[in-house]
């Protein structure tokens, strides 16, 4: 059979050892009732579910389904019966279950002296969806269905309208050869090659990327593509491995820095190069002008950063990926003597605004961010500015004020420590609970300091809440008592807990008495099912004298989760009876 692509055998053995991922899935038969229905040996007669398969990946990268393998061991089922006419039966069968109308390519491979087979599904320039309707893609090592606000982003990892994948026809003569003599392309500079290779080898050695050969290596990343019988660069290719000449066609691809002082005095600097260059030069710089400034946040002594490094990083390079390349407009960074301002050309991608942002992602240059992951300047999508949000607020700092113009995306971040009350709170969470406090808490801790009294209602209005996570937020910041409630039913507000809002020591006093007053009260709930057998929450709040019932469900809920008690009924209007566990 007529080997139809440019990937070697040795590719394959390669991503087998990596498993399932976006460009890659197992099948043991084409017959797993669970997937495909009742058929016979090896192919079904209901090819719907691999149809949907096959448009996912089309969606996406392309990819490839190898049958024969067994998904959990990746190994060899050998009972497994390649048959040629069976594979055209199921090319055809696939062809007419996918609109428009995707042809599978098939290869033989010999695995352990077994016959089996690989389906590429090609890469395409079209959006595709399978015969009853469905739109899908392909997402880490399953598929999904595409969201509306996705549309531009899968046509943009099609190349129709990214630009990170628009291709470059350079007539540059050759003037620099490889290792083995072979002359590069004019566009290409061996020495930036070696170092983006380098740099991946360095950050992630088992990369699959590694394992290929120098065109591979390339083609793989999004570096070149084919057009015309020809290999030519993409706009990523150019940015990250072009020689000058070739990056002389992006004259807007560089940053402007400039240092504002308190005297009226500035300091410009500029940095243009590869990707790769600009952004290590240019974090250098920001890096090295980092001040320290000391907190007393209670017994807590604090040096706080005015911009934190990982602030500075994220930043930078979420305006460096994220950029519409297209533009001609370059990066511009602007530092004033309490504020820093990042300036990116193009606006938000479609379905990200300023509310959403933090929580949906849509990018732009697909590409490039795949080499930035691979170099760990960046990691997966979406956690750049959860990195961001959870530096600044852990320091007691704003979040970035955003600013959306025509033409560009400003994120303006202040110097200043606006809460220190936030800050001491997110160190005294750490003591507490042995760990650091998470977004999803420091963003729903800040609303509550802020706002001073908030309903529940009020907070799932405000900027960044996740709603879906809101009440056991709620519920564990009140469990360890960093947040309490006052008033009553409808009008009940959450405000930051009395022990927090005096000093240290008062509060570590009163932390360890909370704590020994909690014991004896469960000692003496337990004392008290030894003897009766059971107990309500009427009967445990004379018991213990406490008047509030919210607390006491509080109390008998961490009872019942540390295996101490267990429900024993549940009797009407949902009032729950409990007995000890205790043997």
């Amino acid at each position: 059979m007529e080997k139809l692509t440019r990937h070697s055998i040795q590719w394959f053995y390669n991503m087998l050892a990596q498993g399932e991922c976006e460009t890659l899935d197992f099948k043991q038969q084409l017959d797993d009732k669970l997937i495909f229905g009742k058929s016979h040996k090896n192919f079904a007669p209901k090819y719907d579910d691999l149809a949907r398969d096959v448009v996912a990946f089309a969606n996406k990268k392309g990819g490839f389904l190898f049958i024969g393998i067994v998904d959990g061991t990746k190994e060899v089922n050998h009972e497994f019966v390649y048959n040629d006419k069976e594979v055209f039966e199921l090319i055809s069968q696939i062809q007419d279950r996918t609109f428009p109308s995707i042809t599978l390519k098939p290869h033989k491979i010999k695995v352990e002296g077994k016959d089996l087979l690989l389906l590429e599904a090609p890469f395409s320039q079209q959006l595709h969806r399978t015969s009853k309707g469905e739109y899908l893609v392909r997402s880490n090592d399953g598929n999904r269905a595409i969201e509306p606000h996705e549309i531009a982003t899968i046509q943009a990892e099609k190349g129709l309208i990214v630009f990170d994948r628009k291709t470059w026809n350079l007539n540059f003569s050759s003037t620099e050869t490889d290792k083995n003599g072979c002359l590069l392309p004019g566009w290409q500079d061996l020495t930036r090659t070696r170092t983006l290779f380098q740099r991946i080898q360095k950050e992630k050695p088992q990369s699959p990327y590694l394992k290929n050969d120098a065109s591979e290596f390339s083609e793989t990343l999004g570096l070149i593509r084919e057009e015309d019988g020809k290999m030519v660069p993409t706009t990523t290719g150019i940015l990250f491995i072009g020689n000058q000449k070739s990056l002389r066609e992006f004259p807007y691809n560089q940053i402007k820095y400039i240092h504002y002082f308190v005297d009226g005095s500035y300091a410009p600097f500029e940095y243009v190069g590869n990707l790769v260059e600009i952004a290590d030069a240019c974090f250098t710089q920001l890096k090295s002008e980092i001040k320290l400034k000391e907190f007393h946040l209670g017994l807590f002594r604090e040096y706080i950063e005015d911009y934190p490094e990982i602030v500075l990083r994220e930043m930078l390079i979420n305006a460096i990926a994220h950029r519409d390349y297209s533009r001609q407009q370059i990066i511009e960074i602007r530092k004033y003597p309490n504020y820093l301002e990042f300036e990116s050309p193009g606006r938000f991608p479609d379905g990200i605004d300023e509310t959403n942002f933090l929580r949906k992602t849509n990018p732009r240059n697909p590409s490039i961010m795949d080499i930035f992951r691979e170099m760990n300047y960046a990691e997966k999508a979406g956690t750049g500015f959860d990195k961001i949000f959870t530096a600044l607020l852990s320091k007691g700092k704003k979040t970035p004020a955003i600013l959306q113009s025509e033409t560009s995306i400003t994120f303006k971040v202040e110097a200043e420590v606006y809460s220190e009350k936030i800050a001491e709170l997110s160190l005294l969470y750490k003591q507490t609970v042995n760990k650091e406090i998470d977004l999803e808490k420091l963003i729903v801790l800040n609303h509550i300091y802020t706002q001073q009294k908030i309903t529940f209602g009020e907070l799932e209005q405000l900027p960044y809440i996740n709603p879906y996570q809101l009440r056991k937020i709620l519920t564990d910041l009140q469990e360890i008592e960093f947040i309490e409630t006052t008033g009553r039913t409808s009008g009940v507000k959450y405000i930051i807990h009395k022990t927090k809002l005096v000093s240290t020591e008062d509060k570590i006093s009163y932390s360890k008495m909370k704590k020994q007053e909690k014991a004896r009260q469960i000692e003496a709930i337990l004392r008290y099912l030894d003897n009766i057998g059971e107990i309500d929450n009427e009967a445990a709040r004379k018991l213990l004298k406490i008047e509030d019932a919210s607390a006491i469900s509080r109390l008998l809920g961490e009872m019942t989760r540390e295996n101490l008690i267990e429900v024993a009924r549940e009797e009407k209007h949902n009032q729950r009876v409990y007995q000890s566990k205790r043997k």
